[in-house]
């Protein structure tokens, strides 16, 4: 189930890295979502994977927050995570 935020929909993939090693992460649209940049200590390609992978985690963390409200209520320390990862990911958090 797709949810509605207001992000730039995904799904989002990692482009060709320009000469200078850094990952850009854009839509199959052509619109760039953000650039993964490097160093000498900084693990370039993991960090765009995940940010690509970033909408596909959210909806899947929202889906199983539902799921595990339902099955063992709000009060659970994983829903409670769950959510609290949510909210920071929507903007939702103070």
């Amino acid at each position: 189930m797709q949810t509605q935020h207001s992000f730039t929909p995904g799904p989002w993939h990692i482009g060709t890295p320009p000469p200078n090693g850094e990952q850009t992460i854009g839509t199959t649209q052509g619109l760039m979502v953000a650039v993964a940049t490097t160093g000498t200590s900084v693990p370039t390609k993991a960090n765009a994977r995940l940010i690509a992978a970033a909408p596909d985690l959210l909806e899947a963390l929202i889906e199983l927050a539902d799921c595990g409200a339902e099955a063992w209520g709000e009060d659970r320390p994983c829903v409670k995570w769950a959510r609290a990862a949510i909210a920071k990911a929507t903007g939702e958090q103070p």
